[in-house]
């Protein structure tokens, strides 16, 4: 699976091409009408936006407020393209609150590394996680789904923290096991064991855990 990224862009043409560039790496939804953004943030749980700068009726700055500002932003990172690198336009852009502004002349492979690396940060580091209708919040140790609240054990809660942050990629038992216990000894079927627990408590989730010989994953029911 791969990241979720959003492209506002008033030129269907520039749509179209980045979609094609960024397939390999991205699902890139594309919307040519800024005004469509609370329909994307009700429908969509992206892994970052990318907003073009100059665009009509709403430009990139005023739309990142709309977005930043939404009660449904998920708090992912929002970056601004554009063919114009003028100090002036990347100054604003940064002054808005972009975490970057990428020039439409880079080459797709730096595009690629500066959208992943910041998606990386993001997941790393958000206190919030959220897919779908779950929602940990880390600092409060609080799990709902559909806004209700779930009781898991903070262990159940810290495994399922670590599939989110690693989602869409699988993640191994190994990798699990040292970000849980260290280096504690501790068999692979622990997982398992732990897994199958949470399931039950977990149901109503749309999306569920999947294991794979020794790869971990969440993936839509």
């Amino acid at each position: 699976m791969k990241w979720t990224l959003v492209y506002f862009d008033d030129q269907i043409q520039n749509i179209e091409v980045w979609s094609d560039l960024l397939e390999d790496n991205f699902d890139v939804i594309g919307c040519a009408d800024a005004l469509k953004y609370p329909s994307i943030l009700k429908d969509h749980h992206p892994h970052a936006f990318m907003l073009d700068v100059h665009m009509p009726v709403m430009d990139g700055h005023a739309l990142y407020t709309k977005i930043t500002e939404h009660p449904l932003y998920n708090g992912c990172p929002v970056f601004f393209i554009s063919g114009d690198v003028s100090d002036e336009n990347k100054i604003r852009a940064y002054e808005s609150g972009a975490v970057d502004f990428l020039s439409r002349e880079l080459p797709v492979e730096e595009i690629i590394l500066r959208l992943s690396n910041k998606i990386k940060f993001y997941l790393q580091t958000s206190t919030v996680l959220e897919l779908g209708n779950l929602r940990i919040d880390v600092q409060s140790l609080r799990t709902t789904i559909n806004n209700v609240a779930i009781d898991l054990t903070l262990l159940e809660m810290r495994l399922l923290g670590i599939l989110l942050r690693a989602f869409p990629q699988a993640i191994t038992r190994t990798e699990v096991i040292k970000k849980i216990w260290g280096d504690e000894a501790v068999k692979p079927g622990t997982i398992n064991t732990h897994v199958t627990n949470l399931r039950p408590k977990i149901e109503k989730w749309n999306h569920g855990i999947k294991i794979r010989e020794d790869n971990i994953l969440i993936q839509p029911k």
